[in-house]
């Protein structure tokens, strides 16, 4: 028990920090490419946060088997150089109470991977494209955004808004606006006022940027002949945005128990997916007893990136059977199934080898031809 308390222990806390580093590094180029997003007004900076919150469970389903897999490498190829593993062995534990031992932490993250594949996923797909789907649909009004230059009116009109001041009735502050892609036998407009509101027109549902106080200049760069408008309120008409068609990804958004339901082979594909998570778990964790193996000459983290790399095999050929299934070049029966016995069959020949199978088998062998001879 207490070999289970420590050993399991090590294993939780080290997986739990690989994958909020793996989370980070895989997760940083969506985030950058949605604070980009953010920046250039194309999504509300206030939606940021729960669309990367809505993402992150996708991640969760290979991330967490993969921090699993490393820490049992890191954990055990440290006990191995620095010979715990040794002393456990001496003292009556041998590789198969191991292997069960590391079972008992593996069961919980498979757990909690199986909850995030078949359920926490496909919700945070759903939630996500919705939000998506409703940052897309907003107008050039909802977009506009204080000090900071944007384009509006389909790139017609460039823009720069200070925010309100606190004794100010408006929505926006001091502007400053140009317009762009002018014809060359016409003037460039140039429009400043001391503040400016956002208006719907709810009769005809049209968008208005009306200014407040300021002045409208019209005339060509390098020419004197400038005409100066001075007016009260003046209204900038914002055309709708073209709308475009967004696809939720259905059988990503779907329901587990929408997918048992379903008898066509991309839902069968994508159950089988989703329910490969948890064994993914168990796979990685015969193969990471197995290949953790080292001595304190070779180093703790001698097999770390062949087993990385066997792991990365291994994802690789799931995802294209998936797509063989998918595409009906492939048995929906056999599935990825195939793909996980295949691995558990690798890790049992690892586990064997690396218990000294071979070496014991050799030795019985040279000492009989010896003994012949």
């Amino acid at each position: 028990m207490i070999i289970l308390r420590y050993l399991s222990r090590d294993l939780i806390i080290t997986s739990l920090s690989i994958t909020a580093v793996l989370v980070v590094v895989i997760m940083s180029s969506d985030v950058t490419r949605y604070l980009w997003e953010a920046i250039s007004g194309k999504i509300d900076p206030g939606a940021l946060g729960a669309i990367i919150a809505f993402r992150m469970p996708k991640f969760l389903e290979l991330i967490l088997p993969l921090g699993f897999f490393v820490s049992i490498l890191m954990v055990y190829g440290r006990l191995y150089a620095e010979q715990e593993m040794t002393v456990l062995f001496s003292c009556g534990l041998s590789r198969m109470q191991l292997l069960g031992i590391s079972f008992v932490p593996a069961l919980l993250v498979a757990l909690l991977t199986g909850f995030i594949s078949l359920w926490l996923s496909p919700y945070g797909v759903k939630q996500a494209e919705l939000i998506t789907e409703q940052q897309q649909s907003r107008s050039e009004l909802d977009l506009l955004q204080t000090a900071r230059f944007q384009v509006l009116g389909q790139g017609r009109l460039a823009s720069y808004i200070e925010p309100p001041t606190d004794d100010s009735n408006t929505e926006l502050g001091e502007i400053f606006a140009a317009s762009m892609r002018v014809p060359a036998d016409e003037p460039l407009t140039v429009i400043r006022a001391q503040s400016a509101d956002r208006i719907k027109d709810e009769n005809y549902q049209q968008n208005y940027l009306t200014f407040t106080n300021g002045a409208r200049y019209e005339g060509r760069p390098g020419q004197a002949n400038y005409r100066v408008t001075s007016f009260e309120r003046y209204s900038q008409y914002l055309p709708e945005p073209e709308v475009v068609e967004f696809q939720i990804d259905e059988i990503k958004a779907q329901t587990t128990l929408t997918l048992l339901n379903a008898r066509d082979i991309q839902s069968q594909a994508a159950l089988q997916w989703r329910l490969s998570s948890p064994v993914i778990v168990f796979v990685v964790t015969l193969l990471g007893v197995a290949l953790s193996h080292t001595t304190p000459r070779r180093g703790r983290y001698a097999m770390l990136f062949p087993s990385i790399l066997l792991y990365l095999v291994y994802i690789v050929l799931l995802n294209a059977v998936r797509g063989m299934i998918e595409d009906g070049r492939y048995s929906p029966l056999l599935g990825l199934w195939s793909v996980h016995v295949l691995f558990i069959v690798i890790g049992m020949v690892l586990f064997i080898a690396k218990g000294g199978f071979w070496n014991t088998l050799f030795k019985r062998t040279s000492k009989t031809v010896v003994q012949t001879s």
